[in-house]
């Protein structure tokens, strides 16, 4: 172990002897490098613009096509997908359903004596359209813990989709129902489950889905019509687009959907503002997080995002895990193991 490092440097660095792989590099990778990989197509993991003529570039093809679709870049890069096995300088890479959104995948370097996982954002519970994230069998995991504290417990998806289809049902009699979400991710994940409803859908989401071959929903010009499903993002000005629909219709039915939403102090200011805020997530919650460290069996864990600090507290004293959140380039010590 003394010949590996893992930190973060605007992106998850993984240095093993002379081996060095970058993961959702934000800015232009320096230095030497055996190959940048991208875990998924969400701008907090990926910036188009520094990737240009970085090669070896690993992603999934349908990464690729959501970032050519979005931001009109088009990267050179290795296609790679579930169950995927690269070779690059006699490093193996495996490539594994992340569960997270569309092309979403976690990954483990195989370095020959040292196994490391690196998950990018992932998500243990299926959805209609994805599998759930498997643990990783490797030696050293470097895991996201968004919500990685024990307040973030979800319902499950099938609860949250019934709910959903009903506020939708009595949303939709004599006005219209609002759902607000990420373009990437619930944009997707809500089109396909309201498939049967007359679906309007604002323009950044619809770029996305036909990239990804989903054809459901209109794009809406301006305010679809009374009866409608209208699927969007979450706008800056809340309390002006629900004072504009409510003008517009009389009666509308407004729904948040976000992990965020499981902690009743997130929900609060919404629901004061007469908006459902229900907690439907690309990502996993606590429960989920705690079993795919347990799964994995991994000797040491690194947290990245989110409550990293929390959840690495939490493997320490309460499971006696080794674990830490991934430190920054200039805090490559194990002291904080020990």
């Amino acid at each position: 172990m003394s010949r590996f490092r893992a930190y973060y440097d605007d992106g998850i660095v993984i240095e093993y002897g002379n081996d060095r792989f970058i993961i959702d590099p934000l800015r232009k990778p320096s230095g030497y490098f055996n190959a940048v990989l991208i875990t998924h197509g969400h701008r907090d993991h990926i910036n188009p613009g520094a990737l240009h003529n970085v090669s070896p570039l690993v992603m999934s093809s349908e990464t690729a096509a959501i970032i050519r679709a979005r931001d009109g870049d088009y990267l050179k890069h290795i296609a790679i997908g579930p169950g995927s096995r690269l070779v690059i300088n006699d490093v193996l890479i495996e490539s594994f359903n992340a569960g997270h959104v569309i092309g979403s995948l976690s990954y483990v370097l195989d370095f020959g004596d040292l196994r490391v996982g690196v998950t990018g954002d992932f998500n243990v519970e299926p959805s209609i359209l994805l599998d759930g994230a498997k643990g990783l069998d490797v030696d050293v995991l470097v895991m996201e813990a968004t919500y990685g504290d024990p307040d973030y417990v979800f319902p499950s998806r099938r609860d949250v989709y019934n709910e959903l289809r009903g506020i939708v049902e009595d949303g939709i009699k004599d006005g219209i129902a609002v759902l607000m979400g990420q373009p990437l991710g619930r944009g997707q994940e809500l089109v396909v489950l309201l498939r049967d409803y007359p679906i309007y859908v604002e323009a950044g989401i619809k770029v996305i889905n036909n990239a990804l071959g989903l054809r459901h929903g209109v794009v809406t010009g301006g305010l679809p019509p009374a009866g409608s499903v209208l699927i969007t993002g979450v706008p800056r000005d809340i309390t002006r687009f629900i004072r504009v629909l409510r003008s517009r219709y009389g009666k509308v039915s407004i729904t948040a959907l976000s992990g965020m939403y499981a902690k009743h102090s997130r929900a609060f200011r919404l629901r004061q503002l007469g908006v459902n805020a229900i907690p439907l997530s690309s990502h996993s919650d606590f429960p989920g997080l705690v079993d795919f460290v347990l799964s994995s069996g991994a000797r040491l864990v690194y947290t990245v995002y989110g409550n990293a600090a929390k959840f690495a507290k939490y493997l320490r004293h309460e499971l006696g895990i080794m674990a830490r959140p991934l430190p920054k380039r200039g805090q490559l010590t194990m002291d904080y193991f020990l």
